[in-house]
Parts: structure tokens; sequence; C-alpha cells
């Protein structure tokens, strides 16, 4: 006969509730979840989204063995939590705020696992369970105010690069005017859903993969110069391509096509400033140089 844990059998007798509080949670929370998904499919900004849930998850397999251990035990704060969301929710749904409705969610999502499990798992869950305040869409006041200064920053590196090549470029507004071609950064252009998807991701690196905290910040912060800079090249080879050969390059599928060019350079970008900071990278050249 194998023994159980005390932990491994609270886990076991927390199955049931787990399951019937997932169910409760789809069945309260569908309209806002479906809005989220549909949202999600219709802006390119947010469509990195769909895959947040799945690295909180990913996280949570990965720290199982050690999540199994710890013992739960139910706790009134976190049911206190719980019915704050709750509450919340309802009371956005009835006033149509999205933005409570998203908050109230996740604000459940956190009380539950707190009514469950207790703080000591909360803690230890902070990250997937905080990791999914990044798929809250921004208000689009917001957005915008975000995206028209990524617009601009663009346009301004842009025409310095076309100016630099010796081109004739006169810039109105985040609109480039070239001889017998007019480039225009719209705000698809802007470079909004690469630095939200480089964001994401800059989170989540750095919670997979050790790093000292300083390390972790610098990374994380680093997404945003990254970003825009490689939107910036984005733009620029866009103009260089229209201009040069053939204008149906600033529009079509090879325009949709650069939002990806600028993710790869923005994660090109990212790898190349974690491995340069990175201590254990300078720690095995010197030990190399030493042996």
């Amino acid at each position: 006969m194998t023994a159980r844990s005390p932990a491994a059998g609270a886990s076991a007798r927390l199955a049931v509730p787990a399951v019937v509080a997932a169910v409760l949670f789809v069945a309260l929370f569908h309209p806002i979840l479906w809005l989220r998904a549909s949202q999600y499919a219709d802006d390119p900004r947010y469509s990195h989204c769909f895959l947040l849930p799945v690295i909180s998850a990913l996280w949570i397999y990965d720290r199982w063995p050690v999540l199994r251990r710890m013992v739960v035990a139910p706790s009134r704060v976190g049911g206190a939590v719980l019915t704050v969301g709750v509450a919340l929710f309802v009371y956005s749904r009835l006033l149509h705020t999205n933005l409570g409705q998203h908050v109230g969610l996740l604000l459940t999502l956190v009380g539950g696992v707190w009514a469950l499990c207790g703080s000591k798992m909360t803690r230890a869950c902070a990250f997937p369970l905080g990791y999914l305040v990044l798929t809250i869409p921004l208000p689009r006041v917001w957005d915008d105010q975000l995206t028209q200064p990524l617009q601009r920053f663009a346009t301004v590196v842009a025409e310095g690069a076309f100016d630099a090549m010796g081109w004739i470029v006169v810039r109105q507004g985040n609109v480039l005017q070239l001889p017998g071609l007019k480039l225009l950064v719209e705000e698809q252009c802007s470079g909004a859903h690469s630095l939200y998807a480089l964001g994401a991701l800059g989170f989540a690196w750095v919670a997979f993969v050790p790093r000292p905290l300083w390390l972790r910040v610098v990374l994380v912060a680093s997404t945003v110069p990254i970003a825009m800079l490689a939107n910036a090249i984005r733009v620029t080879g866009t103009g260089v391509l229209a201009y040069r050969v053939d204008p149906s390059y600033a529009t079509g599928a090879s325009h949709q096509l650069g939002g990806m060019i600028v993710f790869a350079i923005g994660l090109g970008l990212f790898l190349l400033v974690d491995w340069c900071l990175r201590p254990d990278a300078v720690a095995t050249e010197n030990d190399d140089v030493a042996a």
C-alpha cells in the first residue's frame, strides 16, 4: 500500500470543486469571453492574445511537480475577492462597460484560485494569473494615444533614412512624398501589434528562462524601443522596395506580410539583447579563455 501525502490528498479532494468552478466560470463569463475571441480575431493588434492563456497553462504544466506538493486549503479572504470580482462583472455588464467586465473576470479567476487553494498557491501562481492581464484589450482612446506616437516615430525615422540616401522626400504628417510615390504610414503600420506581442513575449521569456532580476527588468523594458526600431526598419524597407522596385510592395499582401517581418526583426533583436547581457554567457566565455 502506498501512502499519499496530505498535499496530494487535498489536491484530490479539490478536483471536483475545481471542475464545478470551471464550468460555472465559463457559464457566467461566456459573453465577455466570446467578445474577447471576436476582437482577437478581427484586430491584428490583439491576435497574439489567443496564445497568452496557453503560455499561462504551459507555465503551470512546467511547475506542476512543485505545485502539486503544496498544501492547499480554502480561504475566506479568497472567497471575498471572488465575490467582489463577480459583483464587478455583473455591475459592469449592466452598464455595458467592457473594461470593468474584463477586470471582473480576472479578479474572479484570482479569487477562485485563492478561495479553493489558499494564499500560498495563489502567490505561487502569480505569473500565470498576472500574465492574463495582457489579454485585456486597451480602451480605444488609450490605443489611439499609443498608436499615434508610434506612427509618427516610424514616419520620422523613414524620412531620415530616405534623406540620408539622397532621395527627395517631403513629410506631411504621416505621409511621405517621394518623386512619383506617396507612402502613407497608416495606423496598421504603427507597430502597435508588434509592441504588444513583443511585450507579451518579454514577460513570458523572463518567466520561463532564469535570469537575474535586473536583467528581467531590462529585457521587458527593451521590448518598447525594439518594437519601435523594428517597425521603423519595416517602414523604411517598404518604402525602398516601393520606390525602387514596385509600388505594390506598399500595398496588398506584401504590406500585410510586413507585420510578421517586424515581429521577426524584433524577436531577433530581443534575443540579441538577452545574449549580450546575460551573465552566464559572459561566464562561459571567460571559462573558455581561461582553459
